[in-house]
């Protein structure tokens, strides 16, 4: 794994653990990547790559295209 992946993967981790928190680990709640960016204190290029490497490892479902809003997939277990 590159540095890069790396980050992004710590950043999408993040991001999961923000949703659980911020949905009460329900994954019919939708929470808008706006708000999770601002919590973490996360720019839009960083924001959107770990959008789409949870998306990838199956921990988000997306709104639309790009992402607005992401909720769980399922429920998370740690990893």
């Amino acid at each position: 794994m590159t540095e890069q992946t790396e980050e992004t993967d710590r950043t999408a981790r993040a991001m999961r653990e923000d949703v659980v928190r911020v949905a009460k680990g329900r994954p019919s709640h939708w929470v808008t990547v706006h708000d999770i960016a601002q919590r973490l204190g996360l720019d839009d290029d960083v924001t959107d790559a770990a959008v789409r490497h949870a998306i990838q490892q199956g921990w988000f479902v997306a709104d639309s295209e790009p992402p607005h809003s992401v909720r769980l997939s399922v429920v998370p277990t740690a990893t």
